[in-house]
């Protein structure tokens, strides 16, 4: 049994050549297929990509950005019995794989397996990082999944989604009675941005991942495992909290008289909720970002919800870059048909 490993990509011209490099040396006994899944990079990743030994995809029209894309498509030409997910800023222990491959084969019934991830302290949403070893609700941050499960549950990814794809595949295959393991060793090391910095804040924004709880909810309403879902996001009381210090500012305005008085009541709310964030996470630049985080999360969590969406099994529209006439797209109106495995058998 082999690996398809799928690195997910969008402008990481300074990373993808050494992530690259670590999964060719991660495949076991060099068997195995890399796919570079890219999202629409504007800068060399594609140039530097390309020089090394791996299938080469990028999204096209009318299919647009959005991270959980980045999975599905890589999960729609892969080939082999095993799925590795990582994304281009991480680095794969070379000695991960076959561990965790023979995990799979001693416990059938476990749809995904991963191990530690090397990162800062926060996340990039301003929580710790689960260190939780045995069973787990997600493989936050990737990890292998076998494709018997995920041929089970239909499609990998949801391509909707902003964010929060990995927990949305995690419900999913729970619901289904498959199970998910941490193992006691390491993944991969993460050197994305660091999560206290501003840049990866603009990041949030560009990428418009805020939007990504809301866009959770909707794809879960009126599933059997939406109150699942609820239960492993923990957040949805401090977004509940954000809701409701924004309506008691609001109120704040509307009824005190003068504005110096409620603007300095708004003023010590935030102060307040700043400090506590910064006690919890040891930072004070990180608790400010997390504050700003979460008040982006909450406003944009009702728009998320209503945005419209495509059939999440349907084909990604996409293009294999490097192989003669491999363009592969489907047209708009087929949006909301249901993927059809052998699509992807065909574009094998």
């Amino acid at each position: 049994m082999t690996v398809s490993i799928i690195i997910k990509t969008l402008d990481d011209e300074k990373r993808i050549a050494r992530t690259i490099e670590c999964a060719l040396k991660a495949l076991p006994n060099g068997e195995g297929e890399i796919i570079v899944t890219d999202l629409g990079s504007r800068d060399r990743t594609i140039e530097i990509a390309s020089a090394y030994p791996v299938r080469l995809t990028q999204i096209t029209r009318p299919a647009r950005f959005r991270s959980g894309a980045g999975a599905q498509l890589g999960y729609q030409y892969a080939r082999h019995d095993f799925i590795c997910l990582i994304d281009a800023d991480m680095e794969l222990d070379p000695a991960f794989l076959p561990e965790a491959i023979g995990f799979l084969e001693r416990h059938t019934r476990t749809g995904g397996v991963t191990g530690h991830i090397e990162t800062g302290a926060a996340s990039a949403n301003g929580l710790l990082t689960d260190r939780r070893i045995g069973a787990v609700d997600q493989l936050a941050g990737g990890g292998l999944y076998r494709r018997r499960a995920v041929e089970a549950i239909d499609y990998m990814a949801d391509r909707n989604l902003h964010g929060y794809e990995e927990l949305n595949l995690g419900v999913r295959l729970r619901s289904a009675g498959w199970k998910l393991h941490r193992l006691d060793r390491r993944f991969a090391s993460h050197h994305g941005r660091d999560p206290r910095s501003r840049d990866l804040l603009l990041q949030q924004v560009k990428t418009k991942e805020p939007f990504g709880i809301g866009e959770l909810l909707r794809a879960a309403t009126g599933k059997p495992y939406f109150y699942r879902l609820l239960r492993a996001l923990p957040e949805l009381g401090i977004l509940a909290l954000a809701w409701a210090f924004m309506l008691a500012s609001v109120l704040a305005l509307a009824t005190l008289p003068g504005v110096t008085m409620p603007a300095l009541i708004i003023a010590a709310g935030l102060g307040m909720a700043v400090a506590i964030t910064s006690f919890r996470t040891g930072r004070l630049k990180t608790g400010l970002y997390t504050v700003i985080v979460r008040f982006l999360q909450a406003i944009a969590l009702p728009v998320g919800y209503i945005t419209p969406r495509r059939n999440p099994r349907s084909w990604i529209e996409s293009r294999m870059l490097g192989e003669p006439d491999a363009e592969v797209s489907r047209d708009a109106d087929q949006a909301t048909d249901a993927y059809e495995p052998g699509m992807a058998k065909t574009a094998r």
